[in-house]
């Protein structure tokens, strides 16, 4: 852990940054169950076989990974995985070929999260984790109540009872949630002090 926040990293837009990332992953969290209905379970197997892997060369390529650039651009990555799956489900159709795809673009997120939660202790000093903490804690939060939220203004309020269709209709909202968290994960980070040492 750092006793300092590397000067790479714009802290305040850093902690908005995991808020919102939280938030929408509270709320994409309640969809996610509904879109992975037309998978078989030996999907799932197959692709916890393929993220247990995925973690494991991930962690073959530490020594080349831990850095302010590699990390910027697997987060700046993983974000726009999100945005893509946002947008596939406002185009496509549900359907096995969507939530394949889906749940790969998922696991293939999820391969990095233990590396960027490595790296977010390196960078972020040991005194302002608890906010970054706290932040992701209040992101969740309320991004589980604002999914309840509009379900049920969904259901009562526009008369829409098909869950596909509620799952549907909140990514719309996420569509905004994901592009501010590209834009605030964008203003983080000071990509001209990136070679100063972690």
């Amino acid at each position: 852990m750092s006793d300092i926040t590397h000067p790479a990293l714009r802290l305040k837009p850093f902690i908005g940054y995991k808020a919102t990332n939280a938030f929408f992953q509270g709320v994409w969290g309640t969809a996610y169950v509904g879109l992975m209905a037309p998978l078989p379970p030996e999907v799932f197997s197959a692709g916890g076989i393929g993220f247990s892997l995925g973690t494991w060369l991930v962690a073959l390529g530490y020594s080349s990974l831990f850095n302010l650039t590699a990390f910027f651009r697997i987060s700046l990555g993983v974000e726009l995985i999100a945005l893509i799956s946002v947008l596939a489900i406002l185009i496509y159709p549900e359907g096995f070929t969507l939530a394949a795809g889906i749940y790969l673009g998922f696991q293939l997120a999820l391969i990095f999260g233990s590396y960027l939660g490595r790296l977010e202790t390196l960078v972020v000093a040991k005194d302002n984790l608890k906010h970054l903490d706290i932040g992701k804690s209040i992101g969740a939060l309320l991004g589980l109540a604002f999914a309840a939220l509009f379900y049920q203004f969904a259901r009562n309020g526009l008369n829409m009872q098909d869950s596909t269709s509620l799952v549907q209709i909140i990514h719309y909202p996420l569509l905004v949630v994901q592009a501010t968290n590209v834009g605030l994960l964008l203003v983080s980070f000071d990509r001209s002090r990136f070679d100063d040492a972690l």
